[in-house]
């Protein structure tokens, strides 16, 4: 197993996401900005990088396929305690947001994002950043607007059918409705 890294050695980075092309494209931005960059493109993958390097950082996609990218922040931390772990998904909601931090992860993140965003994410918690937070909670509620919005869609309009798709009570969800003004 490596050793954890010295002033002179580059901070390793583990990154996990399933979409191979954004996973190159974030390893030669992150290997520019001089992080030393291990890939991994699904739960088995990571399993395996876990005893190669020891990590200070982690950017983990949410949605691996069909597993959970949340599994990871546990067993993670469990190897590596002082590892800040950035959740970054296209599938946002404050649920699994706050279901991440609960976790251990230090910030979530929405994508799009830009370069410097994630960069920010990884050295700062959420609570120090307050102008991620206010972005991400606006993209979060936007999500939440759409998914209900697709929800409704599926069950052709039927709030009391979409209540029980989404497993909450009928008036919790019409309240959501009325204030995001869809009823």
């Amino acid at each position: 197993m490596a050793t954890p890294e010295t002033p002179l050695t580059p901070p390793a980075l583990l990154l996990v996401d399933d979409d191979k092309d954004l996973r190159e494209s974030l390893r030669l931005e992150f290997s520019e900005r001089g992080y030393d960059v291990w890939e991994a493109g699904s739960l088995t993958d990571v399993q395996q990088l876990l005893d190669v390097s020891a990590f200070r950082f982690a950017l983990i996609d949410l949605r691996l396929h069909l597993d959970n990218g949340l599994d990871l922040i546990p067993e993670i931390l469990n190897r590596y305690p002082q590892c800040r772990i950035v959740v970054l998904t296209g599938y946002g909601s404050i649920a699994t947001a706050v279901e991440a931090v609960k976790r251990g992860a230090v910030n979530y993140l929405t994508k799009p994002v830009p370069i410097e965003r994630i960069e920010k994410a990884l050295w700062m918690d959420i609570h120090e950043t307050p102008e991620l937070q206010d972005d991400n909670v606006e993209s979060l509620e936007r999500h939440e607007q759409e998914y209900l919005e697709y929800v409704l869609l599926q069950c052709q309009g039927n709030v009391s059918q979409a209540a029980r798709w989404l497993g909450i009570h009928r008036q919790s969800l019409q309240r959501k409705l009325k204030r995001i003004g869809l009823r």
